[in-house]
């Protein structure tokens, strides 16, 4: 029997540096936004515009509260129902392991970021902020997209494009409710999705690699994911623009000067800019994830045979073949 060609068979996650890469994006990312947002005098007066908003309007909805309080519960029970659901009808149990080993992990690279490796400095005496401690990454954040991201996991790669949009409407519902509950900071909450990000590509190669032969599909009948990736980058773009001009329309830096100078003064509009920062960027990274999972799961041609599940290296001598026999 003649060996097929090289090309009718791509086995998914072949690409490791591709995800090496993506992994190190995220951790970037993260020390970048630390740095603006955390360590520097603007960044900080950015943030205490948005966050001192949000204590305001909490306080005017001081009653019965704007945001539904159990928001955060359901956002980690509904993913949590799907992720038994899969795993028990698809059998997926390594995936569902490696998917758990992922969740608890990002859980506890955000409390270690949050507690050890990330300082916030004092600049309260340079510009007129509060001194706060550290709270980034946000561990409520980071405890509900982990979840979400379980279930993105242990999916087919046809169902994934839209699972990975309901992951980031799941993920990024509690981020904008962290910060409207004065929680989080924006920082924290992106900064959070990039946690969960970097850990759920290392998650994702490892499952992809453990079992080839359900992240692979075939040409013929290839996955389309450009409905959801596209709308989850269109709602990440207009998103996060939005809450730029919000600030635009708070009165730029002169907006934000008043907010750090005038401890009681507030504008609705950095209030609108703090929940779309929690949200839109969060979109964005799902976009980028459903298709970079798509670009890396496995491809063949029709009648070509899936990948062979792993045999032993040297063959059995017949003397010792009834010792191998079921």
């Amino acid at each position: 029997m003649s060996e097929a060609p090289a090309s009718a068979l791509r086995r998914p996650a072949q690409r490791t540096h591709l995800w090496v890469i993506a992994v190190g994006a995220c951790a970037l990312l993260v020390l970048v936004i630390f740095e603006f947002f955390v360590r520097s005098h603007t960044g900080q007066r950015i943030e205490h515009a948005m966050f001192h908003a949000a204590e305001h309007q909490r306080a005017a909805f001081e009653d019965g509260g704007i945001a539904p309080n159990w928001l955060l519960n359901l956002s980690i029970a509904v993913p949590a129902l799907f992720f038994v659901i899969i795993t028990l009808v698809r059998q997926r149990f390594i995936a569902a392991g490696i998917a758990v080993v992922t969740f608890v992990a990002a859980n506890i690279t955000t409390q270690l970021l949050k507690s050890t490796f990330l300082d916030r400095p004092d600049l309260s005496s340079e510009n007129g902020v509060p001194w706060l401690m550290n709270s980034m990454p946000s561990g409520h954040t980071t405890l509900a997209a982990g979840a979400a991201v379980a279930v993105f996991l242990v999916s087919g790669p046809r169902q994934r494009p839209l699972l990975g949009f309901l992951v980031a409407f799941f993920a990024t519902a509690v981020g904008a409710f962290t910060f409207i509950e004065t929680w989080h900071r924006p920082s924290d909450i992106i900064s959070a999705y990039l946690v969960v990000g970097a850990w759920g590509l290392i998650g994702g190669w490892l499952i992809m690699r453990a079992e080839e032969r359900w992240n692979t599909v075939t040409v013929e009948n290839d996955t389309s994911p450009g409905g959801a990736a596209g709308l989850a980058w269109f709602l990440g773009v207009i998103l996060t623009g939005a809450s730029a001009l919000c600030f635009l329309f708070a009165g730029g830096p002169d907006g934000v000067a008043a907010v750090t100078d005038e401890r009681q003064a507030t504008s609705t509009w950095h209030w609108v800019a703090g929940i779309l920062l929690s949200v839109g960027p969060g979109f964005l990274i799902a976009g980028a994830g459903i298709n970079f999972f798509d670009s890396e799961t496995g491809r063949r041609m029709r009648g070509h045979p899936l990948p062979a599940p792993q045999t032993l290296k040297y063959p059995v001598p017949p003397q010792f073949s009834h010792l191998y026999e079921v």
